[in-house]
Formats: structure tokens, C-alpha cells, sequence
């Protein structure tokens, strides 16, 4: 699945060295993708995206001037476009290329210890529909219960480390242009805007969208981490700053955004073709 430079000048004898490393670093980042919790999150992917697009379509003004058919492909399609497996595969073909055998093997050994596997457990638990709508009811309670000034410190330290609210909001900039494109694509000829305009219209709204990702990331954090003292989430953001920990979350992100970018395209895709089949219906 994953491209590699293919050393031609390795002696035939060689490669059967070669071969036995490589597939060891397979296993390896298949482990590393397990135990890091990133298994469990893509599984829980299309859920969640369906669990929010309930919830957002209902306020989004925009949404509300789709016609209904429309929005029900959008909902329908968000499994197949983002299937758990087809990520899966992008993910670790992405981490093999970035990650070495030692970079891995750092990482694990924080993976493997208790507060890494603490942390694990937690954010696999924050990643589900069910844990989306306990953050909603949590944030409303923070205007009578607010964090302290020192815990939204660490709190911010630890997504910066970790580059959780800089991924996200690429992540959603890639997804709204994806699906505006292939959208627009639909239209008759005369109707379609330049892929240029599209990207420069969708790039002005990357300050909201920041500002928006920002103050929901804060409240993940504080909710997927309530249980962490600050004394551990300095620990946790420690790792995220140290060689093995940076590079292991800047691989991830590459990985996340590569596999997000295609599902992206696939959904967008998938809703232009429904539109191009209702409007043939509409025709008949």
C-alpha cells in the first residue's frame, strides 16, 4: 500500500534481511496503532461525523436551505466515505514512512507505561457519539463550574505540544473544500467557480474556524482529562515535546490528515452523485 525507495543496489543476498526488517516494522506500527488508541478512534469516525451532523444541521442556516434529500446523502454517505478500514490502511502506510524503528519503539515505551496507558484509555473513551453529547452537557456546566487558570494552562500546552487544535482545523478547511468541489462539480459548466475561488473563498473563513476548533478543543481536553491531575498532563505534554514524542505526533497528523483528505474527496463524490441522480429523477 505505502510507497518506498527501492534500494536497486542492495546485493540479492540482502534482501531477504531487508524483507524480514521491513515486515518487523509492520508489526510494529500496527502495534503502535493499536495501542495508541488511534484503532478505536477511526472505528468510532463515521458514528461520531453522523452524531455531530444531526446536531449541527438543525442550527447551521446554510444546511437548513439544502433540500432534505440532499442532507439525508450527506448523513448516508459519511460511512463509506470515511471507512474505518480504508483509513486504517492510509494511517499506517503514512506512519511506516515517517516513523523508524527506534522512534516506534520510544514511543511505545510511553504507551506501555501507566499514565500513557491511562491517557489512552481516556481519549478512546472521549471518542464516541455517546462521549460527544456528555461534552455538550459538561460545557454547559462550565460557565457555573470553570476550570482554573492552571489547568486551562496545561491543558493549552499540552494541544500545542500535541498540535491537536492546528491538525483540527486543517482537517475541516480539507473537508469543506473537498465537498464544495466536488459539489459544484454537479452544476452545469457555466455555473462552476474556479477551484481557485473555491480555496479562497473557504480559506477566509479559517480565523472562525480556528477560533471555533480552538475553544472546542479546550473543552475536549478538559473533559477527556477531568480525571488526569495537572501533575500528569505536564507529564503527558513532556512526552509530546520530547524527539520520539514530537515526531510521533506530527507522523500521526500527517497520517490523519492524509486519510481524512481522502475521505473527504470520496464523500464529496458520493453526495455529487446523489445529486446528479435526484436531478436525472427530477427530469424523468
Amino acid at each position: 500500500m505505502f510507497s518506498k525507495t527501492w534500494l536497486w543496489a542492495i546485493p540479492l543476498f540482502l534482501l531477504p534481511i531487508f524483507s524480514y526488517a521491513h515486515a518487523q516494522n509492520n508489526s510494529q506500527v500496527l502495534e503502535l496503532y493499536v495501542k495508541s488508541g488511534m484503532e478505536k478512534q477511526v472505528q468510532q469516525i463515521p458514528s461520531v461525523m453522523q452524531a455531530l451532523f444531526d446536531q449541527s444541521v438543525p442550527q447551521d442556516d446554510q444546511a437548513q436551505k439544502l433540500p432534505k434529500e440532499v442532507l439525508s446523502a450527506m448523513r448516508a454517505t459519511v460511512p463509506e466515505a470515511f471507512a474505518p478500514e480504508r483509513m486504517k490502511e492510509t494511517i499506517l502506510a503514512e506512519l511506516t514512512r515517517k516513523l523508524t524503528a527506534q522512534d516506534i519503539k520510544d514511543t511505545l515505551q510511553w504507551l506501555d507505561a501507566p499514565l500513557g496507558k491511562k491517557c489512552t484509555q481516556l481519549e478512546e473513551a472521549a471518542s464516541t457519539a455517546e462521549a460527544q453529547a456528555e461534552m455538550q452537557q459538561y460545557a454547559a456546566r462550565l460557565h457555573d463550574s470553570p476550570p482554573t487558570a492552571e489547568r486551562l494552562k496545561v491543558l493549552r500546552e499540552l494541544d500545542s505540544a500535541a498540535k491537536v487544535t492546528g491538525n483540527a482545523v486543517e482537517m475541516a478547511i480539507q473537508t469543506q473544500a473537498a465537498v464544495a468541489l466536488a459539489i459544484i462539480a454537479t452544476l452545469p459548466v457555466e455555473q462552476q467557480k474556479p477551484r481557485e475561488e473555491v480555496y479562497r473563498e473557504i480559506e477566509k473563513t479559517r480565523p472562525a474556524v480556528e477560533a471555533l476548533v480552538r475553544s472546542q478543543t479546550l473543552i475536549s481536553l478538559l473533559w477527556a482529562y477531568r480525571s488526569l491531575t495537572d501533575a500528569e498532563i505536564q507529564r503527558y505534554t513532556q512526552f509530546a515535546k520530547s524527539p520520539a514524542g514530537s515526531k510521533f505526533y506530527s507522523a500521526s497528523m500527517v497520517a490523519f490528515d492524509k486519510a481524512n483528505l481522502e475521505g473527504a474527496i470520496k464523500w464529496g463524490k458520493l453526495i455529487g452523485d446523489a445529486m446528479k441522480e435526484m436531478k436525472n429523477k427530477s427530469e424523468a
